[in-house]
């Protein structure tokens, strides 16, 4: 007599709910983890996006041969730079940095940036803006020591990546969690 083996063509209904058990157990412990790989790169994206446009304005400050300004909306959710003037606020503005814009003024997409330190140029007239640093055109700030502080949108509670801008020279550092401005 001939026997034949059985042949299975699928699997079990415990066989499948094991497997699942066992994929929702791994995502469970490695979705969690996936935010930690980005860290505060947000924050660092917008600190050197703050610091290319001081060097910008810096730049063009010295090769123009008048002040530029680089000012924060009042939410801390734009960046404008343009010649310091009467007309700041109202001067027509590229939306993206461009090397040959005059006036440019574009949104921080995942962070915003508030003042950490009094500087003593004043807000525009209007309201709008929030002056960060006036760059003079011997290559100086205005003020001696700016500090301003970027914080992730969706980590609102975590402490500020915090920007310090120098007087003398119109340069700017990010300063390690911790450090004492001087």
């Amino acid at each position: 007599m001939l026997i034949r083996s059985a042949t299975r063509r699928g699997f079990t209904l415990i066989e499948v709910v094991v497997v699942m058990a066992i994929l929702l157990l791994l995502a469970a412990v490695v979705l969690p983890s996936i935010g930690v790989f980005r860290g505060d790169t947000r924050q660092r994206a917008a600190a050197d996006m703050i610091r290319s446009e001081l060097a910008a304005a810096r730049g063009r400050a010295m090769i123009e041969g008048r002040p530029y300004r680089v000012a924060i909306g009042t939410n801390g959710e734009r960046i404008r730079r343009a010649p310091d003037g009467p007309d700041f606020a109202e001067a027509a503005a590229f939306d993206r940095t461009d090397g040959n814009a005059t006036v440019v003024e574009y949104a921080l997409e995942y962070a915003t940036v508030e003042l950490l330190s009094t500087p003593s140029a004043a807000s525009d007239s209007d309201g709008t803006w929030t002056t960060i640093a006036v760059l003079l055109p011997s290559g100086t700030c205005l003020d001696d020591s700016i500090v301003i502080g970027v914080r992730d949108r969706e980590k609102k509670d975590d402490a500020p990546l915090r920007v310090q801008i120098r007087g003398l020279t119109g340069t700017s550092r990010v300063l390690p969690a911790g450090t004492e401005v001087r």
